[in-house]
């Protein structure tokens, strides 16, 4: 009697197992705080802050190891208290010394996994967005948050030109 018991209980625990692992390494139609939260530490950033827009669409603050701050904020977001959102935009600014310096920097900046423009008042903004309508694999949205951090960090270091 006990082996079977112990049979059957390790059936459960096999059954299972796939399950959550799916539910850890699987697909996202859409995202909320906690999902985001644990792609960006996973992509290696730090998560400073989050909270919601007057719309109640989610926002996290975030800076690369490098000291690049960022924020990704949520698009067609649907539910009540914790909403979740069909779109993510990551987003970096930075302030040059004249517009007309940040409308240079945007003529030399040629990178086509992000869009750069001038965001006004000296701001140079660069960001990249996400859709997540028809699933999105969790290693998918590390990598694409690697990206744009890597991408980001590069054009505020002041390179990002054709090479």
């Amino acid at each position: 009697m006990l082996k079977k018991l112990a049979l059957a209980g390790a059936l459960v625990i096999a059954m299972l197992a796939p399950a959550a692992a799916q539910a850890q390494s699987g697909m996202l139609s859409d995202w909320g705080v906690d999902d985001m939260r644990q792609a960006l530490v996973a992509a290696g950033a730090k998560v400073t802050k989050n909270g919601a827009f007057t719309d109640g669409s989610p926002y996290l603050s975030a800076e690369t190891a490098k000291g690049l701050k960022f924020i990704v904020y949520g698009t067609v977001c649907s539910g009540d208290a914790a909403k979740r959102c069909k779109g993510a935009n990551m987003s970096a600014s930075f302030t040059l010394a004249s517009d007309a310096a940040v409308d240079a920097r945007v003529k030399e900046i040629d990178r086509s996994a992000v869009s750069v423009r001038n965001g006004g008042d000296k701001s140079l903004s660069v960001s990249r967005y996400l859709i997540f309508d028809d699933g999105v694999a969790r290693g998918n949205l590390k990598m694409n948050i690697v990206v744009f951090m890597n991408i980001a960090e590069e054009i505020w270091g002041g390179g990002g030109a054709a090479d």
